[in-house]
């Protein structure tokens, strides 16, 4: 009885202390879904809920879950509506630019895969309620300047393309291996190379975890990817490599039942999705409660110099560039054990110091 309570008050104070974060998440609960579920909700919560929401890419989803609460249109229910609006619009130019980028990489001779972006916007019910910017593309290493070759340059391109020759170490998987693994998917009769799914899902869990787990997107694109995975899904695939990095995946999985309602039952983790480290989900609800990422703070070494006779900016910037336990983790390749991640964070700040002091003489070189 004593242990119980001890747990539920726990979970009380978890509730309470991150009662935003809390409420994101109840909004975006399986907002992805054809049919999403009505919703309980009052003006007010959406009133205080709103900026995040629209801070960090999910208003679409939340206004189409929040359309069902019958609440008046003020004016944060109208700004949430009018980014749905907005995110449709763009998705329309995202896929112009897509069909413009194929059809030049194949007159290159160049196959490059996409990554995220439309290649997950795709899966949701509108197109409208993902929105994305750059566009991701993998491709060989000896194909990177015939890929930025065939783009077009200067003011001439409308787009950000993002090529890459390499992932994350603990991705553990070779661009070849990738590409044999891939399909083609018809955009208005432009053939659009993406990866697989099993690929794409550890991908994805991959990212929203680098970034410190910071944007509750992300973690609705895992969600829809686990509920749209058929009995077709090779499971062993998305997880192969090594025990630590197939426990992150399950890890970010497990956030999206938790956090989201995604629906994990009959999948192999199930177990592990239900038994997450208690850091885990708070450091989670910590950062969606700031809104931006940060992979927006400015670089230290830049900002250092700037802010050193300013005691309140210096610590503004020194806390913006402190990891959370979750980028600490994967920076120090730790596992997702219950042990406390203060060890890992300040791991993590030491191994970026040499980093640091080299940028730092040169921007004070360049300052001067």
């Amino acid at each position: 009885m004593w242990r119980r309570s001890l747990a539920q008050s726990h979970y009380l104070n978890m509730m309470n202390n991150h009662f935003p974060a809390r409420l994101i998440a109840r909004v975006l609960e399986r907002s992805w879904r054809p049919v999403p579920e009505p919703l309980s909700i009052s003006a007010e919560e959406v009133h205080q809920v709103s900026p995040l929401l629209l801070a960090t890419g999910t208003a679409a989803l939340a206004w189409r879950r929040i359309q069902s609460a019958d609440l008046p249109t003020t004016r944060p229910f109208a700004d949430l509506e009018d980014a749905y609006h907005q995110h449709a619009i763009e998705a329309a130019f995202h896929e112009i630019n897509t069909q413009d980028i194929f059809k030049r990489v194949h007159a290159a001779r160049v196959e490059p895969i996409v990554f995220k972006g439309w290649g997950l916007a795709r899966l949701y019910p509108d197109a409208g309620l993902r929105p994305y910017g750059d566009i991701d593309l993998w491709v060989r290493p000896d194909h990177l300047q015939k890929l930025r070759d065939a783009l077009p340059a200067g003011s001439e391109r409308a787009y950000c393309v993002d090529s890459h020759v390499s992932f994350y170490p603990q991705y553990e998987r070779s661009f070849e291996d990738v590409l044999r693994n891939s399909h083609l998917v018809s955009l208005n009769g432009v053939q659009v190379r993406l990866p697989s799914d099993e690929d794409h899902l550890r991908f994805i869990c991959l990212h929203f975890l680098f970034h410190g787990g910071w944007r509750p997107l992300w973690l609705c694109d895992v969600a829809l990817m686990v509920e749209s995975a058929n009995s077709q899904f090779d499971w062993d695939r998305c997880l192969r490599g090594r025990h630590k990095h197939a426990d992150w995946i399950a890890c970010t999985i497990g956030l999206a039942h938790q956090l989201l309602g995604a629906e994990i039952s009959g999948t192999p983790v199930e177990k592990r999705a239900r038994t997450l480290p208690r850091w885990l989900t708070t450091a989670v609800l910590r950062q969606w409660e700031q809104g931006t990422g940060m992979s927006f703070a400015d670089d230290l070494s830049f900002s250092f110099p700037r802010r050193l006779f300013k005691p309140a900016a210096l610590a503004r910037a020194l806390r913006e560039h402190w990891r959370n336990p979750i980028q600490a983790s994967v920076e120090m390749n730790a596992s997702f054990d219950s042990s406390p991640r203060s060890m890992w964070q300040i791991g993590s700040a030491v191994s970026r110091l040499p980093a640091f002091a080299e940028q730092l003489v040169r921007d004070v070189l360049k300052a001067h």
